[in-house]
């Protein structure tokens, strides 16, 4: 395969994770496309300007084959947009990769963004599957009202979905081929870092203090680019913690005192 024919599309491609990303797997000989409502510029090398959050979107335009999937587009905890950030932080994340699923080649490797948010999807599993039940269209209004979901919880549980759904799907992805994993950071220098500080307070500062520092965009891409390319074809399924050790302290902490 030579590098004019090595085609990545990455979602979220004009800023943070997603811009790094993009930048990397240029930098690495992809040819990037991105999907984002703002321009990537130079991160990418072609651009298609669509809401994820519009479940109407057409996806018919993007071409095949992609070789690697990056889906980085997300939403941090914000008030009142609870049914937003589950629509766009799992459901258009299932709904873009399922419909894309038909253009990617053998071979392919998919990259899911979680977060270090989701890491309690096992106690929360009976939520996650409700959530993963709704349609991909479903504005999820009535969902948040029912389940007493507020932004923080919305946020975590969109993520929780999306490690949920990256090890659901894995064994009939196998069969194709296609590898699927998804990237669990903290805190990262992003333009909506304060965002997430400001939501999830001490929660976000102690992991801060544990990690030492917040990651960066640049780390978290390097994983992601690991993930995508033929030196990660045994790994499959997994949920990577990039998070400077934080779940290794939290974790050691639980079990080990």
């Amino acid at each position: 395969m030579t590098d004019q024919t090595r085609h990545a599309l990455v979602t979220g491609a004009a800023s943070g994770i997603g811009r790094a990303t993009s930048l990397r797997l240029r930098a690495d000989g992809y040819r990037v496309t991105a999907i984002d409502r703002a321009d990537p510029g130079e991160a990418a090398d072609a651009w298609y300007p669509l809401d994820l959050d519009d479940p109407t979107a057409n996806l018919s335009p993007i071409p095949g084959p992609i070789h690697v999937l990056v889906n980085a587009a997300g939403l941090p905890p914000r008030p009142g947009t609870e049914a937003q950030i589950l629509r766009v932080n799992f459901l258009a994340l299932r709904r873009l990769t399922t419909a894309l699923l038909p253009h990617l080649a053998g071979g392919a490797s998919i990259v899911n963004m979680a977060s270090k948010a989701g890491a309690k999807w096992q106690e929360n599993i009976a939520q996650v599957k409700r959530l993963l039940e709704m349609p991909d269209t479903d504005r999820l209004d009535a969902f948040v009202s029912r389940e007493g979901i507020d932004p923080v919880r919305a946020y975590d549980l969109s993520k929780e979905a999306v490690i949920v759904w990256t090890k659901a799907l894995t064994g009939q992805l196998i069969e194709r081929e296609i590898r699927m994993n998804c990237v669990s950071p903290a805190a990262v220098e992003t333009p909506i870092l304060l965002d997430f500080m400001s939501a999830f307070g001490e929660r976000a500062a102690r992991g801060v203090k544990l990690s030492g520092r917040s990651g960066t965009p640049e780390e978290v891409a390097a994983v992601i680019a690991f993930l995508a390319s033929p030196d990660a074809s045994w790994v499959k399924g997994c949920n990577i913690e990039a998070d400077g050790g934080l779940t290794a302290q939290l974790d050691s902490v639980k079990f080990l005192d």
